[in-house]
């Protein structure tokens, strides 16, 4: 059980660190937005310890994803809130999730190369 304690610890130390850096900020000006301690941020980004649910739940609101990303439990940055957001006509994300789970894998492979083909030019 210390193995796994660990292991969420680390995973969460990272991805905390990971995001304020990705933001530009210092421990010690990501501490006083939280009202911790910078040692306190110090531990939880070296994975010695694990912050109170409510400092927990501040960090995911401040960085506006969900506590299962902090702690390495799924890789999608997007608050389930925003599943329910419109994502075109009457359609919300979570809508359009639930289509492309119900595809084949040849349209999935369409489907991806169009988004990329998208992305591309939006690039150009």
């Amino acid at each position: 059980m210390k193995n796994d304690a660990d292991s969420i610890n680390n995973k969460f130390g990272c991805i905390l660190a990971e995001l304020r850096k990705d933001n530009q900020m210092t421990q010690k000006e990501f501490a006083k937005i939280l009202n911790i301690s910078t040692s306190a941020l110090a531990h939880y980004e070296q994975g010695i310890s694990m912050p109170a649910t409510g400092v927990l739940l501040k960090i995911s609101e401040y960085f506006c994803v969900p506590v299962d990303f902090l702690l390495g439990k799924c890789s999608c940055k997007v608050e389930y809130e925003k599943l329910s957001d419109i994502f075109y006509d009457n359609m919300t994300y979570g809508d359009l999730i639930n289509q492309l789970l119900d595809v084949g894998y040849k349209d999935k492979q369409y489907i991806y190369y169009i988004l990329n083909l998208i992305k591309e030019a939006k690039r150009k």
